[in-house]
């Protein structure tokens, strides 16, 4: 183990430093890492994971590669399973989106720029969920940020641009409580869209069993 992190996948090679066997099975079978349901030490202890790759290899294929080494070197076994969770879809208003397409050529983005007033240049409708979650996915901000996570169901495939403010206006300071609150839902709402709350069907995996040493090579 060390204590620098890398992540490193290409065509060529798998090269990974101190990262949990969590992480690599999400990797593996293209998950988020809060859908793989695991013991509590796989979550904790930390490995460097190096392979490489045969020639000719293409980078789709490096996920069933890290699945074949997974259960070779620490004879994982898992099994898939299915999760319903709420979750908010993130739609169009009547009125349409109030935000233009970027314009071509222009030499602006794509970024997105500022603290709680965000100024975005050439932005996808899923960068700016991911905007909406990244709170939720730090398990940060608990009493104003979104709680669950949100799929783009705009429709709106090109790039934008835009502002929105979200979060406190400014930083809390003791009982000053003199701040102005953006929540998801008032970020979304003067661009022409909404959350509405729906339901999605997660794929699981299941780690039904897993070694703590792995084989050498």
């Amino acid at each position: 183990m060390t204590e620098q992190r890398r992540k490193v996948i290409d065509a060529s090679r798998v090269d990974l430093s101190g990262v949990t066997l969590a992480t690599v099975v999400a990797l593996a079978y293209r998950v988020p890492q809060d859908q793989v349901v695991a013991p509590d030490w796989t979550t904790q202890q930390r490995f460097d994971i190096q392979a490489t790759l045969p020639p000719g290899s293409s980078k789709d294929q490096v996920p069933e590669m890290m699945q074949a080494l997974l259960a070779e070197r620490f004879k994982l076994a898992i099994h898939h399973d299915q999760k319903e969770e709420p979750v908010y879809a993130l739609t169009v208003g009547k009125d349409g989106p109030k935000f233009h397409e970027s314009v071509a050529g222009s030499a602006d983005g794509p970024d997105c720029t500022g603290g709680v007033h965000k100024i975005c240049h050439k932005t996808t409708m899923q960068d700016l969920v991911d905007m909406l979650v990244l709170p939720y996915r730090g398990r940060m901000g608990t009493g104003w940020a979104i709680d669950r996570f949100v799929l783009d169901q705009t429709g709106l495939k090109g790039t934008y641009d835009f502002a929105f403010d979200y979060g406190y206006s400014r930083p809390l300071e003791g009982p000053n409580t003199d701040v102005d609150l953006f929540t998801a839902f008032d970020a979304v709402r003067p661009l022409g869209l909404k959350l509405e709350p729906t339901k999605r069907v997660d794929d699981i995996v299941v780690i039904d069993h897993v070694e703590r040493v792995p084989t050498g090579n």
